[in-house]
Parts: C-alpha cells; structure tokens; sequence
C-alpha cells in the first residue's frame, strides 16, 4: 500500500472559522487522522478572502492547507468525506506532491508560519511581465521592454477585419 503526500488546500465557510478556528482545524485534522492520514503541516492560508463569485451564498471564504501523508488506494474515500462537509468546506483542491520536490515544500511550508511568504510570491511573478514570443515564456524584468512601442492595432484583441476593411482603414 503506497503512502503518498499530499496536499490539500481548503476554503472554508468564513463564519465558522472566525467563530471557532481551532475547532474547525480539529475537524479538518479529525477527517483525514480518522481516514488514515498523518497530518505533517497544517497552518491557515488566507482569512476572509473576498471571493470572485459567491459559494453557498458566501461572498468571503478563509483558505487553511494542510499536508498529509496518506494511502494513495484510499484518496477518493477521502475526497468523498471533504464533499459531505458541506456547512463548512466550501471547496477543496488536493494535490499529490512530486516525491523530488516534497522535501522542499514542506520545508518552505514550516518557515513560512503565515507570513504569506506564497501569496507574496504570486504577487511578485504577477509583477513580472513574460515576453510571448520566447520559448516557454521567460520573464522580463518590469520596464527592460519599455522602448518597443506597442502595436498600432491595440494588440489585435478585437473584432477580426478583412482587407477590404483594413485598406479602407485610415493611418
């Protein structure tokens, strides 16, 4: 029986949360510990984050992640017990993580005791424009590509023309 790690990122019903956080982290940890899973880092990830669209009537929702290790065969029984949390998960994403990098993970995982250490770095890369034309679009640093000017149709996210409607176009 294979035992994998894994990890899997919550967004909880943002009531409950602020009500009773370490109750509902007792939960989370009851789920998984009851399946089988020894729990390895669990910490919380975002509280009150305004969502897109609304979940469950929710338009806020706090995200907690906890990495685990647990028995691969058992993983659906498992995705099956976080569905019939519906009061308090309102989604989930489980990842298995690649064995050459779990060392890693976990390590930036136990340092960063929710500095946000992750969010800052989406943060940054979001910062970073990449330059479509390079292979497996490499990131430019922010202002190295300021002198090209951009291109004179606002960057073809239009309407498609034919060529009688781009010859009748005046420059």
């Amino acid at each position: 029986m294979p035992i994998k790690m894994y990890e899997t990122l919550f967004l909880l019903d943002p009531t409950k949360v602020s009500a009773d956080a370490d109750g509902v982290k007792q939960q989370l940890h009851t789920l998984i510990e009851r399946s089988g899973g020894t729990i390895e880092i669990s910490r919380p990830w975002d509280y009150n984050h305004k969502l897109t669209y609304p979940i469950a009537k929710s338009k806020k929702g706090s995200f907690h992640i906890v990495y685990y290790k647990f028995e691969s065969t058992k993983q659906a029984e498992l995705e099956r017990e976080f569905a019939l949390q519906e009061g308090l998960i309102l989604r989930q994403l489980t990842s298995k993580l690649d064995p050459k990098w779990q060392d890693l993970i976990l390590e930036v995982a136990r340092e960063d005791h929710g500095n946000g250490f992750a969010l800052r770095g989406m943060q940054d890369e979001a910062a970073v424009q990449t330059d479509p034309s390079a292979i497996g679009g490499e990131p430019i640093p922010p202002g190295l590509n300021d002198d090209i000017p951009p291109p004179r149709d606002g960057g073809g996210g239009g309407p498609r023309r034919g060529r009688r409607e781009m010859a009748e176009k005046p420059d």
